[in-house]
């Protein structure tokens, strides 16, 4: 992963931040669908045992800890991970 270049923050600044942006964004869509995979697994395994798809407690341990990682907006993005990884139901 790119570090972020120190530089003055001028409008010459713009186009190397916004790479920058866009490279954490990438990486972010690979890891959201990796967990993505992995969460699928589990959730089969869970099933497949009996179990339910979705673990309610394993959730709110998620948003939890989104929230203390990145404050109040946390939840909402550890929302929208824990939809794309459920999948269809």
């Amino acid at each position: 992963m790119t570090t972020a270049i120190e530089q003055p923050d001028t409008a010459d600044a713009i186009p190397v931040l916004r790479s920058q942006i866009d490279a954490l964004d990438e990486a972010i869509v690979r890891l959201v669908a990796e967990r993505a995979r992995l969460s699928k697994r589990i959730q089969s395994a869970r099933m497949n045992a009996g179990g339910t798809r979705v673990e309610l407690g394993r959730e709110r341990v998620i948003l939890e800890g989104y929230r203390s990682a990145l404050g109040p907006h946390g939840p909402a993005l550890a929302d929208s991970v824990l939809q794309v990884c459920r999948g269809a139901r």
